[in-house]
C-alpha cells in the first residue's frame, strides 16, 4: 500500500468528518454482504425465495454506494483526490470493477428474469470480486500497519 503516513496525512485524517462516517458504510456493506451470502445459501437449500436474496443485494448496493461517496469525500480531504489518489489507486480501480459488476447484476436481474441461473452467476461473480477486494485491502492494511509499527520501534 502506497499510503504515506506522514504527520500531515494523520492530521488530515483526524480532521476529516469522513474518517468517522465512511467506516459505517464500509462495515455496513461488509455485514450486508455476509447476510446476503447466507441468504443465497438458504435460497439454494430452498429455505428462502430469490426475492429475499435480491432485496439483500439491493441493501448491500445502497451501502456500497454510500461507502463509495463517503470514501471519495474522505480521499479528497486526506489526499486531495476524490478518486484514484496514488495511495488508493489499486483499491479504487477494483472498486470501479465491483461497481460495474453490481450494475451488471442489476441489469440482468431486471431484464433476464426468465434466466435466474445467469442472474445468480452474475451475482456470484460480483460477490467474488468484492470479497477479493476486501481481502486484499485487509491484507495490505495489515502489512502497512506492521511496517509503520516497525518504523516507530526503530525510531525509539
Amino acid at each position: 500500500m502506497a499510503v504515506v503516513n506522514t504527520e500531515q496525512v494523520r492530521a488530515r485524517r483526524r480532521a476529516s468528518v469522513w474518517t468517522t462516517i465512511h467506516p459505517i458504510f464500509a462495515i455496513g456493506q461488509l455485514l450486508a454482504f455476509v447476510v446476503s451470502v447466507v441468504l443465497l445459501v438458504l435460497y439454494f437449500r430452498g429455505a428462502v425465495t430469490f426475492d429475499v436474496v435480491h432485496e439483500s443485494v439491493l441493501f448491500k448496493i445502497a451501502l456500497m454506494l454510500g461507502a463509495v461517496v463517503t470514501g471519495a469525500l474522505w480521499e479528497k480531504d486526506v489526499y486531495g483526490y476524490y478518486w484514484f489518489a496514488p495511495a488508493f489507486l489499486f483499491e479504487d480501480t477494483v472498486t470501479v470493477i465491483v461497481l460495474l459488476l453490481h450494475g451488471g447484476y442489476l441489469a440482468m436481474a431486471y431484464t433476464h428474469t426468465d434466466n435466474l441461473v445467469s442472474v445468480i452467476g452474475m451475482l456470484l461473480f460480483a460477490y467474488t470480486v468484492y470479497a477479493a477486494n476486501v481481502a486484499q485491502y485487509v491484507w495490505r492494511t495489515h502489512q502497512h500497519n506492521r511496517q509503520t509499527a516497525a518504523v516507530q520501534v526503530r525510531a525509539e
